[in-house]
């Protein structure tokens, strides 16, 4: 038989309800260069019964792979590489579809560019009956953005399958995320390329792959640690953790001893850095010696160093604090190569986060990585009419990668130790992890601190801290 020079191929588990929207937009191409592989990964609905009825539309192109019990996407995606005999490789999700042209217009670019690995287009989003919502135009590579680690969508994006063998396929130990971890293993050894065009409808609906944001971020968590773990040698970047702790607010008198939800505060960011495997050394600074005793009784492992006064006023910069603490450790013969700065007012954050921060800064380009959560509130700036929208999309609760509104909240940022030497005048590439509005609550206030209680309490409990859980 004669190759195809595309292979697309479309897992569905329970999703036959729009299995056939995604294949006939297969149908519909304008490149009909193109082979199909349908999985239907141990689906309890007619999916399958719906992939046999497509199959036979165009047996000598179509294929189906039925699971008895389901395997999981990136399982799903391993067998679809195996049996792949196109020189492209894309995932079409079967909630997805695509427009006429999207096979034409990606292969094309690939055929014209042999130096790139994979392109991936912009998109449309629709809702569960396919109304239009709204338009994903992403980021130009090297236009809009020097920094990558914004991944491509992990559906639609058409890779060379050779590239794909190369970098051993996708990770079975994951069981989502698989655009995720692709795009990690491809931009860090090929080029890649985007097209402004939107070529795919983007469904959003409950049941989404994609709804769950705690676990994406987690499974992305996952993804990057086994990434590194891959990638490491004989010699590893030493890494330093700084804690500074200022205990001397006049609103908040001995906030860092207080007790909260049972413990002082510093104990939270304390532990968490303590579990965090990769840190090489863990250092306090602070304002009051009742911090540094407190240290030396309770974690004896702590380096916990008193700092000038003059560091302890509002407008230092955190840079300050840091350079000062690792400045001493580098006198007695230390040399960091990564420094970890933690905030002793985010007591929710986890160990994860911050060796996913670490792991960030190891697998992009960046000079430093700060922790954000993603703001879904629609905003205002005042224009020439008054209020306007800042991200008119989020009235329809659209996430639009222009429009992304990214809130600091303290909780961990990560520096390649020489960027700290830069002047003030350098522009660091700067990268981020998201993490959930409650792991990186920062205490600015009395009442924060309250609040900071009451999700402590929750989360010792064993009662979920995601916001559905608080409407019941």
């Amino acid at each position: 038989m004669t190759k195809p020079t595309v292979t697309v191929y479309v897992v569905s588990h329970n999703y036959g309800h729009y299995l056939t929207q995604a294949v006939e937009s297969v149908f519909t191409q304008t490149w009909d260069d193109w082979e199909l592989i349908i999985v239907d990964d141990g689906s309890s609905d007619d999916s399958a019964a719906i992939a046999e009825s497509l199959r036979a539309r165009d047996p000598g192109r179509i294929r189906v792979v039925l699971h008895p019990e389901p395997k999981g996407l990136q399982s799903s995606a391993n067998e679809a590489l195996e049996l792949a005999r196109g020189k492209y490789f894309m995932r079409l999700d079967a909630d997805d579809y695509l427009d006429d042209n999207a096979l034409l217009v990606m292969a094309h670019h690939l055929e014209a560019h042999p130096e790139d690995a994979l392109v991936y287009p912009s998109y449309v989003y629709v809702d569960e009956q396919g109304n239009h919502l709204g338009v994903e135009h992403r980021m130009r590579i090297g236009v809009d953005t020097l920094v990558l680690d914004q991944p491509a969508h992990g559906a639609c994006t058409m890779v060379r399958k050779r590239v794909l063998k190369a970098i051993g396929g996708y990770d079975e130990a994951h069981d989502r995320q698989d655009g995720h971890e692709l795009w990690i293993k491809v931009v860090n050894r090929y080029k890649v390329a985007q097209i402004s065009t939107p070529l795919f409808y983007y469904r959003q609906h409950a049941r989404s792959l994609s709804s769950d944001r705690t676990e994406l971020l987690e499974a992305r968590a996952r993804i990057k640690r086994a990434l590194v773990e891959r990638t490491e040698g004989s010699v590893t970047p030493r890494a330093v953790a700084v804690i500074g702790t200022k205990n001397t607010y006049e609103d908040m008198p001995n906030v860092v001893l207080n007790p909260l939800a049972g413990r002082p505060l510093i104990d939270y960011t304390l532990d968490a850095a303590l579990a965090v495997q990769t840190l090489d050394r863990i250092v306090v600074s602070t304002d009051d010696e009742a911090v540094i005793r407190y240290c030396e009784e309770h974690y004896p492992t702590v380096e916990a160093r008193l700092r000038p006064s003059e560091l302890s006023a509002l407008t230092v910069r955190e840079e300050a604090i840091i350079l000062d603490a690792i400045g001493t450790l580098e006198d007695e013969g230390y040399a960091s190569d990564i420094v970890v700065s933690l905030g002793v007012h985010n007591p929710l954050r986890t160990p994860s986060e911050v060796q996913k921060a670490v792991d960030t800064l190891l697998l992009y380009d960046v000079d430093l990585v700060l922790s954000v959560h993603e703001n879904h509130h629609l905003y205002y700036v005042h224009g020439e009419r008054g209020l306007e929208p800042l991200n008119p999309a989020m009235h329809r609760r659209v996430r639009v990668e222009r429009e992304g509104l990214f809130e600091g909240n303290g909780a961990v940022r990560v520096y390649w130790r020489d960027t700290l030497d830069e002047p003030e005048a350098y522009c660091p590439k700067v990268g981020h992890i998201v993490v959930p509005p409650s792991d990186g609550f920062q205490i600015k206030s009395p009442h924060d601190a309250w609040l900071a209680e009451q999700l402590l309490y929750a989360r010792n409990e064993g009662r979920s801290l995601r916001p559905e859980s608080w409407q019941n």
